[in-house]
């Protein structure tokens, strides 16, 4: 599975989807997932970080501590409500504010007017200075191809591969906050599509344009959508489902809420404890399980919980 990313102007969203991957526990004070994360620009994050490589767009703010196990990059103007811990390289763009301690076993690249209130280590080189714009590298950059006499073709060419609207890919195994998106102990809000992967324990209210979410994920809060929404197999769902479209609810899923939708899809172990509400009707999956004696039943159901996508 894939998320889109594309090149935008500046006012524009570049990172769209919400993307948990595989094994992301949300703890009391932190996000732990075991691969990358990349948090979007202007993000509101009421949990700190554990991931291998870490990316933080500028204008978020992030309460709790940041632990990566690979570099970490921080764009300008962030705020970070804690300590901050790498096991490899630092950036730290301008304007750039950290409350706890800055611990860096390789080298650190800071820009002008960073704040480290508690102070600072790091093993390696430390690099004080004012990163170059992107404007006037790109201006640089094309003064140097007039210079070297370079054809017009090739200065487009240029400009075509910088300024790309082509949309690049990014793996469902990496942690993805988009931008502008609100995270905290209670509410988990973004614009576009939430894609949850499988085996994730997530706390708060789910707000998102769609949501695909995938298998044995235990969620503690509700989940409301404008289009469809869809519920692996062997889910725990604390709270209640809504949505304007259509909602899929497979095997073995446990709502402990309503399910509020035009039209609701739900295989026939699944749990709902709430009311139904669908006005464009509900529709029953059921297994072929004719002949099968009581023994045998369990073992398919059993079975079918464990493997669901060889049912």
């Amino acid at each position: 599975m894939i998320i889109r990313v594309t090149m935008a102007d500046e006012d524009e969203e570049i990172l769209h989807d919400l993307v948990i991957p595989d094994r992301t526990q949300m703890e009391e004070h932190t996000i732990a997932t075991v691969g990358d994360a990349i948090i979007g620009n202007r993000v509101s994050l009421g949990y700190g970080i554990i991931a291998d490589s870490i990316t933080i767009g500028e204008h978020s703010s992030i309460e709790g501590n940041i632990i990566a196990r690979s570099d970490l990059r921080v764009d300008l103007w962030t705020k970070i409500n804690g300590s901050v811990q790498t096991d490899d390289d630092a950036y730290f763009g301008e304007f750039v504010n950290v409350s706890g301690k800055l611990t860096v076993d390789g080298s650190l690249d800071v820009g002008n007017n960073v704040q480290i209130k508690e102070g600072y280590t790091a093993k390696g080189w430390i690099i004080v200075r004012n990163p170059l714009p992107v404007l006037t590298y790109i201006f640089l950059y094309l003064i140097t191809l007039f210079q070297l006499d370079r054809g017009s073709e090739e200065i487009e060419k240029a400009l075509n591969h910088m300024f790309s609207e082509e949309e690049q890919l990014l793996s469902t195994n990496m942690l993805t906050i988009p931008d502008h998106a609100i995270i905290s102990l209670t509410d988990i809000i973004v614009h576009e599509a939430a894609i949850i992967c499988s085996d994730c324990r997530l706390f708060g209210n789910i707000k998102a344009r769609s949501l695909c979410m995938g298998d044995r994920n235990n969620l503690f809060g509700s989940i409301r959508t404008d289009q469809d929404m869809h519920i692996g197999t062997g889910c725990i769902i604390h709270g209640a489902l809504e949505s304007k479209t259509e909602i899929n609810i497979l095997r073995g899923t446990h709502i402990m809420g309503d399910v509020d939708a035009n039209k609701v899809i739900f295989h026939e172990t699944a749990c709902i404890d709430g009311a139904i509400h669908a006005p464009g009707g509900v529709i029953t999956i059921k297994d072929d399980v004719d002949g099968l004696a009581n023994d045998m039943l369990n073992t398919y159901y059993c079975f079918s919980l464990l493997f669901p996508h060889s049912i």
